[in-house]
């Protein structure tokens, strides 16, 4: 496992997606529901991943760091992600100035489905099958690079591209950066799955809230609500809303630094931290950027930014 092969398997499985869409929209007699597409997404991304490993003969038990998660991590762990969650709502905000919320025009087609479907699908299945392909296979393959932080921000850029919206993409890039430190922190995946689950989690359990008490509105719908509440045009009072985030996302992120230094100091990884911040291995470096890399890239801007002005 190595950064190219990391490489080429990204844009296999851009263009494994782009044959997928393909298909469905030639055959425009085939209707999935939600459940179906968000699996079906999943696959997408796992299925060419599983298939590498077979492939290169890669052990995903030897490559991926998987120590036997405690229940006290685990319960600073919880801590820890509603701690950053101000910071996530703020990136989420302000990426709303510039283009329209993704998810929100996904919230009735969500909530039409069973509770624990989607609680199941959203919730559980797709942090555990991620975390495995960008934090696992993906940033693992980059590590060998002997170059940390920028294996961290490529396979969090990566992780980021993949939802193929400038607006997922903003928060999705923050999440695989705290969710790699949080990794090689706690010397286990099964952390950074739990910071994921509990993420997707409290989303898909405000959405099905605000259903129960009959206030789930449109983006149209709230903008108008915003803008009558606020007095003030929607951007404007947006701009407001990402300034007062802002500071509570400071402030919970001074919290959750320090809570993750708890984290590594419990699970005796101080040392190790140092090491891979400091860059002293020991090793020869290698490059992490390759043509599979670059081609991935601007196919998937092309395709974001297509999708911006005429999506």
């Amino acid at each position: 496992m190595n950064p190219k092969k990391v490489n080429w398997l990204f844009l296999t499985t851009l263009l494994v997606e782009a044959a997928v869409m393909a298909f469905m929209y030639l055959c425009s007699d085939i209707s999935l529901g939600i459940i179906e597409s968000l699996l079906l997404s999943q696959l997408i991304v796992l299925v060419p991943t599983v298939l590498f490993l077979l492939g290169t003969r890669t052990n995903p038990v030897r490559l991926i760091a998987h120590n036997r998660p405690k229940f006290t991590t685990a319960l600073l762990v919880v801590v820890f992600t509603f701690l950053c969650m101000p910071a996530i709502i703020a990136v989420n905000a302000f990426s709303m100035l510039f283009v329209d919320n993704e998810v929100a025009g996904l919230q009735s087609y969500m909530l039409s489905v069973p509770w624990w479907q989607i609680l199941l699908m959203v919730g559980i299945i797709g942090p555990v099958s991620e975390e495995f392909v960008f934090r696992g296979v993906i940033y693992h393959g980059y590590k060998t690079s002997q170059r940390f932080v920028g294996s961290m921000l490529l396979s969090a850029l990566l992780f980021g591209l993949t939802h193929l919206n400038f607006n997922q993409m903003s928060y999705a890039v923050l999440v695989g950066i705290v969710s790699v430190l949080l990794l090689e922190g706690s010397g286990s995946i099964f952390y950074s799955m739990l910071f994921h689950i509990c993420i997707n989690t409290t989303n898909v359990v405000q959405m099905l809230v605000q259903k129960a008490q009959g206030t789930i509105m449109s983006q149209e719908e709230s903008m108008a609500y915003i803008e009558q509440t606020m007095q003030m045009p929607y951007k404007q009072a947006l701009a407001v809303s990402v300034s007062v985030y802002a500071v509570i996302a400071a402030g919970a992120a001074a919290l959750a630094g320090c809570l993750l230094y708890l984290i590594v100091k419990k699970e005796n990884r101080v040392q190790h931290m140092q090491q891979l911040l400091h860059g002293n291995t020991g090793e020869k470096r290698t490059k992490l950027i390759s043509v599979p890399l670059v081609i991935s890239v601007v196919l998937c801007l092309l395709y974001m930014t297509a999708d911006v002005f005429w999506g």
